[in-house]
């Protein structure tokens, strides 16, 4: 299980285009048929500062976005950002708890002229965190990762970047089959959802007892309970001689589909109307409710050697 140190960088020149947005990625390439454990990882900004070209006077954010992932990073739908007093910015990457993200930086600078930008600074986030980021974090089986940068500036400016990055990796030898469905896995991670919604909403006034706290709810749930007259039919003991009242096979049909019917979450089980609890259809036998028996078997059929056929 080889360590194995990469320092590597990417740099060069983006040009906005009209909505002020420049993408640029670069490959880094690996061993193949090999198990990637991300052991540690840091970003270094050779600029300083992500370079601005927004007017001082214009009413917008300037930003960017850098991902180490398995595959390049493509953007979403939607939008991120500080959205008053100032603009969002239309369509980022993924979130960094995507399968795909290895490593997401961003920065949320607002425009001016460069002695004022580091003072302007609105926000600056890693994930990984600097600590977290110091050790074993993510794994993968792709013989490559991408570098990433995705820039919101000044519509049609040229942008120079530049990112100096370390990844400190522990290689593992990966059987045949191992690689190959962790790379078909991360490819199709990769292939990123437009839009997410993975979260459940609630409206104030029925957040009480629908999530946490459970008092709405919670202790035991009401039970009907049959009627003395009918419950004597069951656990009295009667004379052989005794006789009992006979239930038409309709008449149990109709009991037994009444017992099941949906029910409020505070309510008992069963049909409160006709006071049948759900517990009765136990008592169901199949012969009494599944319908009239055919008066005869189906016939047999021979082939020709005098074999039974099988339908």
């Amino acid at each position: 299980m080889p360590v194995v140190e990469i320092r590597d960088s990417i740099e060069g020149t983006v040009t906005t285009d009209g909505g002020g947005f420049g993408y640029m990625t670069r490959r880094i390439n690996l061993r193949e048929g090999h198990k990637f454990s991300m052991q540690s990882i840091d970003i270094f900004n050779d600029n300083g500062i992500m370079p601005l070209a927004v007017d001082p006077l214009d009413a917008r954010n300037a930003a960017y976005q850098l991902y180490v992932s398995p595959f390049p990073m493509q953007q979403v739908g939607g939008e991120w950002g500080y959205s008053a007093p100032r603009n969002a910015f239309p369509g980022g990457g993924q979130a960094a708890g995507e399968p795909n993200v290895l490593y997401k930086e961003i920065s949320v600078i607002r425009g001016g002229d460069d002695t004022q930008q580091i003072n302007n600074s609105l926000v600056h986030y890693r994930f990984p965190n600097d600590c977290v980021a110091a050790t074993p974090t993510f794994t993968w089986f792709s013989p490559h990762v991408y570098v990433t940068v995705m820039v919101w500036n000044a519509p049609e400016v040229d942008i120079n970047i530049k990112f100096t990055c370390y990844m400190k990796l522990k290689q593992t030898k990966a059987n045949p089959s191992s690689s190959a469905m962790g790379m078909y896995s991360e490819f199709l991670d990769s292939q990123i959802k437009k839009l997410t919604d993975t979260a459940v909403v609630y409206a104030p006034d029925v957040l009480p007892g629908n999530t946490f706290p459970t008092w709405k709810f919670g202790g035991i749930r009401p039970e009907l309970m049959l009627s003395g007259t009918t419950a004597l039919r069951y656990f009295n003991r009667l004379a052989a001689n005794a006789s009992q009242d006979m239930v038409e096979q309709n008449e149990l049909l109709t009991a037994f589909r009444s017992a099941t019917n949906m029910v409020e979450f505070d309510e008992g089980f069963g049909d409160a109307v006709n006071n049948l609890p759900e517990w009765i259809t136990l008592m169901n036998v199949a012969g009494v409710t599944s319908g009239p028996i055919r008066p005869y078997p189906p016939p047999l059929k021979y082939a020709d050697n005098g074999n039974t056929l099988m339908f």
